[in-house]
């Protein structure tokens, strides 16, 4: 029997259709969505992940676990570093696969608590260093691709410097918005200090405007 050219080309067409489906279904692709009773798991990028942190999360007030699931994954979804994330509707927990050498679980935090999915508290934060008289403290903070201590505290009442390290791309600078503070970082680096603390919680913004860093000040 001869094969009709029209019957031929869609075979192929379908065979085609049907590895690229296989493919998609067994491969590990970024933004792959798989769900498996209570556990919902997005790919969120192709790093290789050598570290894994689990986070308690804190739904939004009449939020759905199963809907609010992909709102969790999209506060964390643009962090480089990040391979994926399991969320457990029914604990409601996070479970957040990545490359400490790109991103480290403070930082996942962070963007955690930037949504509101997580409280960042007084035992996340690297405290500042007290002098000895006790009336000054100082802080640094490391500036490659993400800051480190993402996470810092201080004292209120005591004047606090801090010292930035030299920073580029979108660390090239840095700002505390409630405290007047905008510094370049691209030429070295730079140094700030806070006469007065106040009581509060200050995100440390990049160029970009997003907080990648937090001071605590108590």
């Amino acid at each position: 029997m001869r094969v009709k050219p029209t019957l031929l080309i869609w075979g192929i067409g379908i065979v085609m259709i049907a590895a690229v489906l296989i493919y998609q279904a067994t491969s590990n692709l970024p933004g792959k969505r798989v769900q498996d009773g209570d556990l919902i798991t997005l790919t969120i990028s192709t790093v290789e992940p050598d570290a894994t942190a689990t986070f308690d999360i804190t739904l939004q007030e009449g939020g759905d676990a199963a809907h609010e699931a992909d709102h969790v994954f999209k506060s964390i979804d643009s962090m480089a570093g990040i391979a994926s994330a399991t969320f457990n509707t029914k604990t409601l927990t996070l479970e957040v696969r990545y490359n400490g050498s790109q991103i480290s679980e403070a930082g996942i935090r962070q963007l955690l608590a930037d949504s509101g999915y997580v409280s960042v508290t007084l035992a996340d934060a690297v405290p500042a260093t007290l002098s000895a008289d006790g009336m000054s403290q100082e802080l640094s903070i490391e500036t490659g691709d993400v800051l480190y201590p993402p996470t810092v505290s201080a004292k209120a009442g005591i004047p606090l410097k801090i010292t930035f390290g030299p920073g580029s791309d979108h660390l090239a600078s840095i700002s505390i918005v409630e405290l007047g503070i905008k510094e370049d970082l691209s030429q070295g680096g730079a140094t700030v200090v806070i006469e007065n603390p106040q009581p509060g919680t200050y995100e440390i913004l990049c160029a970009e405007g997003y907080a990648d860093g937090m001071l605590l000040v108590e």
